[in-house]
């Protein structure tokens, strides 16, 4: 049977202090919990408003609820056996809740026999029995995964539009519900719920392999901009921040996506096709032959036909008899002589040849004029084209109608200076992080690369007039950097051994701060890892937890506190985390633990690189 995927249910965003905006009819009982939902859409095309209300009131309940028990962590999600309810509170007061449903098979119902039901038990076993049975998979979504991508999608958001609390305080409740049904809507129907995200993404924005020599040279570039610019290299899908960089990774997720995709490698092959040659027809053969006459069909019982040229008179050859042959020589010899050289001998030859039959004899030429243009002076440099002596009257023609005359060499024109280009985004105020205000981001592409300047103002960018130029000129370092690297050759005892190559490699992928370094290959959705992240979520004192599956025997491993400065003056551990998955079964615990401890001393995060 086939699996059903887990899809999205309802999306709505509410806000439990919101009053009604206009007066509230006395037998409308629901007027004031309606006014605390400012967004809502549903699988459904239509819900009714008793179910929109219970489904939202069932939300707040369960949040109240929890914050008897726990005011400080209240209910982020609620499991069934069908669903998951995911509570998301972004900002004070404002909360976001998705329902989603599981995975699903339909069960496949069992072929023995059954005793034949009662007569006043027909009708009731029809009914049971054309409804379908589903076996849900548990395992198919996960509660850290869907809350990530909720509040990625809030911070986009907040990023374009601004901050909730923003728009309630400027334009009022009617534009807040208008700005989140023009975004929401189309983020929620395009949340990809059925491949499901992949372990990294939810884990913060991938750091440039070499990122350590990349943020140095960008370091010493930002001491020629104003204070308080950041500078910031992005290169699909690898980011590097300056070191002044304080804002959010939504920023640099959104100038992500302004570089332009890859052209696929199908469509380069096509072009290249074309280019070479072109495509050969329906009529082309190879070799440049002539393609096979087909068969005649003409034939009688199997005979071949017999191709007769009957000897037509040439009244009846209608215009395909030698007659008109000169008359075509006659207009491609006038045009010839009129484009090349307007010389009046040979104008009245070609008048006396039309009125002739045609000959194969050449049309004579003055020797002596011919001979004059060959030994004139010597040859003229490369590049430039003279005019030959008989053509003077010509040119002269020519430059008196007010043409530009060629001197063998095209006019070059200067290539336009580069220039910055510009998005606007809101950025949380310092004083107060919930406001936001609008700033303008300005950057440079070149090549699928960007360098991009967060905190640039107007004035200072007045102030710069050769702020392009030194952009694509950092750009152009930086590619030099990185193919030097790639061209780096390795040491003997740097080389794989024929086991190393052999055996599976190891991935692993660290993060700190909304930051992260991986290995090349990383890339899971395994269930170990993200229950792993889970329990270290649910449990702060837990900073390790070792994995084994059965089949395969694989290791999972999930770290946080990766260096002792990680831990604050309160004694809780950083958010450094590294996870790791070793697909040796040979492998003991004590060899996890030694590649565990070498992955997090190369890394470089977890002293604070970031």
């Amino acid at each position: 049977m086939s699996r059903i995927p887990p899809n999205l249910l309802y999306l709505t965003i509410y806000n439990p202090t919101l009053k009604p905006l206009g007066p509230v009819p006395e037998d409308d009982e629901d007027a004031e919990e309606q006014a605390h939902i400012l967004f809502y859409t549903s699988k459904e095309r239509a819900v009714s408003r008793d179910r929109m209300l219970r489904q939202v009131g069932l939300a707040k309940a369960l949040v109240n609820f929890s914050d008897m028990f726990n005011g400080i962590d209240m209910c982020n999600n609620v499991h069934s056996q069908s669903k998951r309810m995911i509570m998301v509170s972004p900002e004070p007061d404002f909360w976001i809740h998705a329902g989603v449903e599981v995975a699903k098979v339909p069960r496949v119902p069992s072929k023995k026999a059954k005793d034949k039901p009662k007569s006043s038990e027909k009708g009731k076993e029809k009914e049971t029995d054309n409804t379908p049975v589903y076996d849900y998979q548990e395992g198919s979504v996960h509660d850290l995964a869907l809350r990530a991508d909720i509040l990625r999608g809030y911070e986009q958001f907040k990023l374009i539009h601004g901050s909730f609390t923003s728009i309630l305080s400027t334009i009022g409740q009617e534009g807040l519900e208008l700005q989140l049904e023009r975004f929401f809507t189309v983020w929620a129907w395009s949340w990809n719920l059925e491949d499901g995200a992949e372990f990294g993404e939810q884990l913060g924005i991938a750091l440039h392999p070499s990122f350590s020599s990349l943020r140095a040279t960008l370091d010493n570039y930002s001491h020629q901009l104003p204070n308080r610019v950041s500078p910031v290299f992005i290169k699909p899908p690898y980011v590097v921040p300056s070191p002044q960089y304080s804002h959010p990774t939504s920023v640099l997720r959104h100038l992500l996506s302004l570089i332009p995709p890859s052209p696929p490698p199908s469509e380069c092959a096509s072009h290249a096709g074309t280019i070479r040659g072109r495509r050969a027809s329906d009529g082309d053969t190879p070799n440049g032959k002539d393609p096979p006459k087909a068969s005649s069909s003409s034939s009688f019982l199997g005979m071949p036909a017999v191709n007769v040229k009957w000897g037509w008179p040439v009244a009846l050859t209608f215009g395909k008899g030698a007659s008109k042959r000169p008359a075509l020589e006659e207009t491609k010899l006038e045009s010839k002589v009129d484009d090349d050289a307007p010389s009046t001998e040979v104008e009245e030859a070609s008048e006396s040849n039309a009125d002739t039959s045609p000959s194969t004899e050449p049309i004579g030429l003055d020797p002596h004029a011919l001979e004059d243009a060959i030994s004139e002076d010597t040859s003229p440099v490369q590049g430039t084209t003279e005019l030959p002596a008989a053509s003077e009257e010509l040119s002269g023609d020519i430059k008196s109608h007010g043409a530009a005359t060629f001197d063998g060499e095209l006019p070059i024109t200067a290539p336009s200076p580069p220039a910055l280009s510009s998005i606007n985004v809101h950025l949380a105020i310092l004083e107060n992080p919930l406001l936001t205000e609008r700033h303008k981001v300005y950057y440079i592409i070149n090549d699928r690369t960007m360098l991009a300047f967060i905190g640039l103002d107007e004035g200072s960018l007045a102030s710069q007039p050769d702020l392009p130029q030194s952009a694509l000129a950092l750009l152009d370092d930086i590619d030099t950097l990185l193919s030097a690297e790639l061209t780096k050759t390795l040491t003997p005892d740097q080389l794989p051994t024929l086991s190393k190559i052999l055996q599976p490699t190891d991935t692993h992928i660290v993060s700190a701060r909304q930051y992260t370094i991986s290995s090349p290959n990383f890339s899971t959705n395994s269930s170990y890892l993200y229950d792993a992240q889970e329990l270290q979520t649910l449990d702060p004192d837990i900073s390790e937890v070792f994995s084994r599956g059965l089949n395969p025997q694989h290791w999972h491993i999930a770290r946080r506190g990766l260096s002792a400065s990680a831990i604050d003056e309160h004694g809780t551990q950083g958010k450094e985390e590294v996870y790791m998955q070793i697909f040796r079964k040979e492998a003991s615990l004590s060899d996890v633990d030694n590649v565990l401890a070498g992955v997090v001393r190369r890394c470089g995060l977890a002293d604070g690189a970031v």
